[in-house]
């Protein structure tokens, strides 16, 4: 982004308010894009997978090559809006009036609210990751029935690493780990942090596949290359093709 460009940081709903968009559980939900999302009457919630189709009206898209947003079409659906109804538009399009914040001149929609490390990665993918392998992630206990699931005993070894290496860490990888198993609901970013980088890799690796290890490996490694303090044109596009790595390896 250009310095005289503010940006905005926040959660997703926080932002979705401020912009005046209907959500991300909207079927155009993605602030950056027009990409429509698919209702599952299973789960009873939107999703936005990236094989074609990926909306309810049939439409195919490119996943590398998405119809994107643009303040122009921001300013475009805001007057669709202001014309033909709230109700509609915000079906069609996302957006369901203007933003008081474009009475600033330094806004542009959406480069100004970027996406920040700790709600996309550290209180998003990694916590549902985790309630994936803890068998904990859908209601329906058949669905957590997986080759990717760990095991009561397993998670019991798990405790117990944790538990006896708590007084062995280097004083330089921050405060001593908590148990996974019994507190991550009240992590912090800072404790998704310390489990993604640091402790989650060499806790599976014993009990989870192979195929598994690896895909979980790719967010490591994506999440490594987001904390570094400047990121180089290469490792931007090395993030983007690990990321598109990853979620293919999520989705099947």
């Amino acid at each position: 982004l250009q310095s005289h460009i503010l940006s905005c940081s926040g959660d997703i709903p926080a932002l979705s308010k401020v912009m005046c968009l209907s959500g991300h559980n909207a079927y155009y939900g993605c602030r950056f894009c027009y990409l429509c999302g698919i209702y599952s009457s299973t789960a009873k919630h939107i999703y936005f997978p990236l094989q074609p189709p990926c909306g309810y009206d049939g439409t195919n898209y490119d996943p590398n090559n998405l119809p994107m947003r643009s303040h122009a079409s921001y300013l475009q659906d805001i007057e669709v809006v202001e014309n033909r109804g709230r109700n509609r538009i915000m079906h069609e399009r996302g957006v369901n009036g203007r933003s008081i914040l474009l009475e600033l001149q330094s806004i542009d929609f959406p480069a100004s609210f970027s996406i920040d490390i700790m709600h996309a990665l550290f209180e998003n993918i990694a916590p549902h990751m985790f309630r994936h392998f803890n068998r904990k992630f859908f209601n329906n206990k058949e669905l957590n029935d997986t080759d990717y699931k760990i095991s009561s005993d397993s998670c019991n070894e798990i405790t117990k690493i944790i538990e006896q290496n708590q007084k062995n860490m280097p004083m330089g990888f921050g405060r001593p780990p908590i148990n996974i198993l019994k507190h991550h609901f009240a992590f912090k970013a800072e404790d998704w942090y310390n489990w993604i980088v640091l402790y989650s890799l060499p806790l599976l690796h014993n009990y989870l596949p192979t195929r598994h290890i690896n895909g979980w490996a790719r967010f490591i490694r994506v999440t490594q290359l987001c904390l570094e303090p400047t990121i180089s044109r290469q490792e931007l596009e090395e993030i983007q093709l690990i990321f598109i790595r990853f979620i293919h390896y999520y989705e099947k």
